[in-house]
């Protein structure tokens, strides 16, 4: 793998000019939209928290007062690092009047803050943010120039928060490491100058705000990964890779209490308070009475910021994040590192209690440099190819050494018209009439215009200007008679982040639901698969008998099983007494509880879904030739290896359609749903039937419309990934 600069280093090698003036070009942009945006944004939540720190740690560094520094406590949950580099930069102005110290944390924001300390420190915060997308974009301009314009990056580097300085140095921490580890060794345990500088800005990561120090573990799984087959197996290879580890994560600590003043008197018992009141934070009622889902930080990342419009250039977040899906396998191959940055953030993000908005920035950095990929990837490679091919025609003719004629072409054509004609009439019209539908106020009090020919009369007239739309209003129940032209407002809606949250469930549940049918059939294929196995095809039979069952039936079956009242679940948890409390309130309120019931209509799901994944992986297995795991033998492999260099990627192939197959089941999953009556968790798919019974059925009709178009961007971006139209080469 490349190191970070290796891209912008070949781009320098042949013109180092244009180089820097991208970055250059990146550097202004994010200057000019978080300038921008510290002039107009309001003052936010906790501006006036840390504004009144400042003022603090300034006062107290004029008198040359460092205890007070050190014993200085409002605020505690988080490191001082942010907060005492705000009060340096007030330093050179003149005292203003304290800000006070709120006492309840929940109350609004002030309405005025002291100037010029106020935007003193919001520019401070600004250039932070303005470093960070210079240095992605020394890595991928395209990325720095989609951080420069995220709303959620610049919003929360332009106000006074402790965001910008672990976002710059988490993302230093990480670029660092990756041109460092591609260097020679140093005299000091084999740590070179460049891992040096990545621990200590890891070190200044944890001083600032602790949560960004999942880059840390990154570093360190990619570290693992990176690691030669050799040194696990000797002694003298564990160290050559362990004390480097060990030196650049005690620099990092070391540098962490040392720019953190106030652990420097009773530093553990500090250290376990300040970490521990984010648990208790978490599980507080502030928290709870938000209301978030688990799911709440990808509709942030699926939405831009949403409350100041005007302030924000281009709002585009959620084509940055759709970009991004396009671009992880090329994030995996060129900067393994980042992916696992952002991976690792994700997970942490949606497993946290805590959702508040400004903690997506953690991944920002990773997100933006898979976009920039994705734009690669979509647009620049497609185009890159065309002007090649228009410079040199001989390229395009090579990969078509027979192109075929118009003439051929006339006479396929009776042979596809029929085909071509039972797809119009069965799919493509279908989908032409509810996207008319869409551009309408299609209902069940309209329904008989409609059907008469309404909609198609409405639309025509509407796109050429005949009528004007008008405004669609879900909550008036005093619908029209007649169909009448609303114009595309709903689907504009809904394209821009109106179902974010759904969709992010639907994400989740997706790629749970096929991971678990796919490892529990790829498990049980294994296992089925081993010659010591007795009565083997009878347990591949029963194996099978859940994808036999109706799906309909399958669930009404593990709906009696989960019913609060007389389920056979809630029976053996009451069987177990006293050992089993949780268990037994779970079982009763899991129609309320979101992520019981999101667990427990995974286990039905994985149930009848996990044969299908079982029979592709046996007939892969069976394609495998021993001859190929005998050589792997000789060379030394075994277990874990095997299966990751072997059965994996030759299974991968057979396994890749069925993956399709069940994600498109899962993403558009009815009858699960629909049974259960979860009041927490639902689809797209049943949302559209709820509100098609309600009679609203031009929003029904978007919402189809919205899922057939994420469902192909789902499978174009699963085949690339997986290259599955290569099909199987080794059969």
């Amino acid at each position: 793998m490349p190191s970070p600069f290796s891209e912008a280093g070949g781009l320098m090698n042949k013109n180092k000019l244009a180089f820097f003036f991208l970055v250059a070009a990146v550097f202004g942009l994010a200057l000019l939209t978080r300038l921008r945006a510290a002039e107009l944004l309001p003052i936010d939540y906790d501006e006036d928290d840390y504004l009144s720190a400042a003022q603090y740690y300034a006062a107290a560094i004029r008198r040359g007062d460092i205890q007070t520094v050190i014993d200085y406590r409002f605020n505690y949950e988080h490191p001082p690092l942010s907060k005492l580099v705000y009060g340096l930069a007030l330093l050179s102005l003149p005292e203003a009047e304290q800000v006070p110290e709120p006492t309840d944390p929940n109350i609004p924001p002030a309405t005025s803050l002291p100037e010029p300390q106020f935007h003193r420190v919001r520019y401070l915060s600004s250039f932070w943010g303005v470093l960070t997308a210079t240095a992605l974009a020394a890595v991928n301009p395209l990325a720095g120039f989609l951080l420069a314009i995220n709303t959620w990056h610049t919003k929360y580097t332009a106000q006074i928060m402790l965001e910008a300085l672990p976002a710059l140095t988490s993302a230093l921490a990480v670029i660092f490491y990756t041109v460092g580890i591609r260097r020679r060794p140093g005299r000091v345990a084999g740590l070179n100058p460049w891992l040096v500088a990545s621990a200590v800005m890891l070190g200044l990561t944890a001083s600032a705000k602790y949560m960004y120090c999942v880059v840390g573990l990154a570093i360190l799984a990619d570290w693992w990964l990176r690691r030669d087959d050799e040194q696990g197996v000797s002694r003298k290879g564990w160290q050559k890779w362990l004390l480097p580890v060990m030196a650049w994560g005690g620099l990092a600590i070391l540098i962490f209490f040392a720019t953190n003043p106030s652990l420097w008197n009773h530093p553990l018992r500090r250290f376990w308070e300040s970490l521990f009141y984010h648990w208790g934070y978490s599980q507080s009622a502030h928290v709870k009475e938000a209301g978030l889902p688990y799911y709440q930080p990808l509709v942030w990342l699926l939405i831009s910021v949403p409350w100041h419009p005007g302030v924000f250039l281009l709002p585009v977040d959620q084509i940055v994040t759709v970009l991004a899906i396009f671009g992880l396998g090329r994030l995996w191959e060129r900067q393994r590192v980042f992916a696992i940055w952002l991976a690792a953030a994700l997970v942490f993000l949606l497993i946290w209690s805590t959702k508040w908005p400004q903690y997506i920035l953690m991944l920002s950095v990773p997100l933006c440099l898979a976009a920039g990929y994705g734009l690669e990837v979509l647009v620049i490679d497609p185009l890159i190819r065309l002007y090649k091919g228009w410079r040199n025609p001989s390229l395009v003719q090579k990969q078509y050494e027979k192109p075929v004629t118009w003439r051929q072409n006339l006479a396929a054509l009776p042979w596809l018209l029929p085909g071509i004609t039972i797809l119009t009439i069965i799919t493509l019209f279908p989908l032409l009439y509810q996207l008319a539908m869409s551009l309408t106020d299609l209902s069940n009090m309209s329904l008989k215009d409609g059907i008469q020919g309404g909609v198609w009369r409405e639309v025509v007239q509407g796109i050429s200007g005949q009528v004007e739309p008008v405004d669609l209003d879900v909550y008036n129940p005093q619908r029209a008679n007649e169909v009448r032209y609303t114009g595309p407002g709903l689907l504009k809606d809904i394209f821009s982040g109106g179902l974010s949250d759904l969709v992010s469930f639907e994400i989740i549940w997706t790629v749970l639901s096929v991971g678990l049918q796919l490892g529990l059939g790829l498990a049980v294929a294994l296992i089925l698969e081993s010659p010591n196995l007795l009565f083997r095809r009878w347990w591949r039979v029963v194996c099978i008998l859940p994808w036999a069952i109706p799906e309909f039936a399958g669930v009404l079956m593990w709906l009696q099983i989960y019913d609060p009242q007389f389920g056979w679940a809630k029976q053996t948890a009451e069987g177990l007494g006293a050992n089993a409390p949780g268990i037994l309130m779970a079982l009763t309120r899991w129609r309320e509880e979101p992520v019981i019931s999101l667990v427990l209509m995974l286990v039905a799901a994985t149930w009848y879904g996990f044969p299908i994944m079982m029979l592709a992986a046996t007939a892969g297995l069976k394609m495998i030739s021993p001859v190929v795991y005998e050589a792997a033998a000789i060379d030394g492999a075994s277990g874990w290896k095997l299966f990751r260099q072997i059965t994996w990627p030759l299974l991968l192939p057979l396994l890749v359609p069925v993956m399709i197959i069940r994600a498109i089941f899962a993403f558009n999953q009815f009858y699960l749903f629909y049974v259960f009556e979860s009041r927490t968790n639902y689809t797209m798919s049943y949302l559209s039937y709820f509100l098609a019974k309600s009679g609203f059925y031009a929003i029904s009709a978007a919402i189809n419309i919205f899922v057939i178009v994420v469902l192909i961007t789902l499978i174009l971006v699963f085949s690339r990934w997986s290259r599955a139209s290569e099909g199987v080469t080794y059969a």
